[in-house]
């Protein structure tokens, strides 16, 4: 992890220098601080630490998102889904399938309590509404992480969330919630069915996925097209209150990520320790250049689980 650690570092700085040349030119914002990753692991399979770095600031701010109150009139009281499917989860289904931030018990739930009250507390300052999970290649557990995180975000009482499949080459959302992802995305884009039709509900109050059953060869090309730029647009305006979480295509194996970017405020990075190589952590920064990069994870990591182990010995 040390040499994930120290590559994230220099590439970081290096953007700083860059960054500091155009300043002087007087062309660029100033940066903050380099980030700083976590780590965890289940005997399960892996159970990703948050850590997020400070926000970036390029660009204009948008209007603040508004900050949850704890004024009860503020919450938004649990939602009857009469046009949405409804597909339940069992709490054997999210432990089984890793989802431990709909199991308040889990040893591993407050690592995603963290990484909720880190991401948003970045995105309220700088006005976020949308966020896109990504990573240099795959495996790399980003899907869980995005899964994990809008459950999180979900149970929060003022927040509704919409988790969106973009990973078009290998969807995989509607395989953690175990739900059908039939018409999904596809159905949207490709044979015009209506929004209403394609969301679901996994049971769990406030969340709702776009999920993606049908991979695609031609993905660029999808997540440029008229009605996907129409759709991104929709979401963001339709609610408000809702944060939009889409999980993206690795960065080194397509340009899907970059292609779709321009519709999303910030973005999360994961690794995954023991797996991302230092050569591919520097790629993928250097291709995030000139966007709103606002955190890391650090999956699979060793460290966090040891501290787990500690914490709940000493209970």
């Amino acid at each position: 992890m040390d040499k994930i650690q120290k590559a994230l570092e220099k590439s970081w700085l290096e953007r700083d220098r860059d960054q500091a040349a155009q300043r002087r030119e007087g062309s660029a914002p100033a940066r903050p601080s380099p980030p700083v990753n976590g780590v965890p692991a289940t005997r399960q399979g892996s159970a990703p630490s948050p850590t997020v770095q400070q926000p970036v600031r390029t660009g204009p701010t948008r209007s603040p998102m508004p900050v949850p109150a704890a004024d009860e009139t503020d919450q938004i009281a649990d939602i009857s889904y009469t046009q949405t499917r409804v597909n339940p989860i069992t709490p054997k289904g999210l432990e089984k399938r890793r989802l431990i931030a709909g199991l308040p018990q889990h040893a591993y739930a407050d690592t995603f309590r963290i990484l909720r009250t880190r991401v948003l507390q970045r995105m309220e300052q700088n006005g976020y509404r949308t966020i896109g999970v990504l990573s240099s290649v795959g495996q790399e557990g980003k899907s869980l992480v995005a899964s994990n995180l809008a459950i999180s975000l979900a149970n929060i009482l003022t927040r509704t969330v919409l988790l969106v499949d973009l990973d078009l080459r290998a969807p995989s959302i509607h395989t953690y919630f175990g739900v059908s992802p039939e018409p999904g995305l596809m159905g949207y884009l490709r044979e015009g069915r209506a929004l209403s039709d394609c969301l679901v509900n996994p049971g769990i109050d406030r969340l709702v996925l776009l999920p993606n059953g049908r991979p695609a060869i031609n993905s660029a090309e999808l997540l440029t097209m008229p009605r996907m730029t129409g759709l991104a647009k929709e979401l963001r305006e339709t609610y408000r209150d809702r944060v939009i979480i889409y999980d993206l295509a690795p960065l080194l194996h397509t340009d899907d990520a970059l292609a779709f970017m321009h519709h999303i405020d910030c973005c999360l990075m994961v690794a995954s320790e023991g797996r991302t190589t230092e050569n591919e952590l520097k790629q993928a920064v250097s291709l995030l250049k000139g966007h709103k990069l606002i955190g890391t994870v650090m999956n699979r990591s060793t460290e966090t689980a040891k501290h787990v182990k500690k914490s709940r010995a000493t209970r």
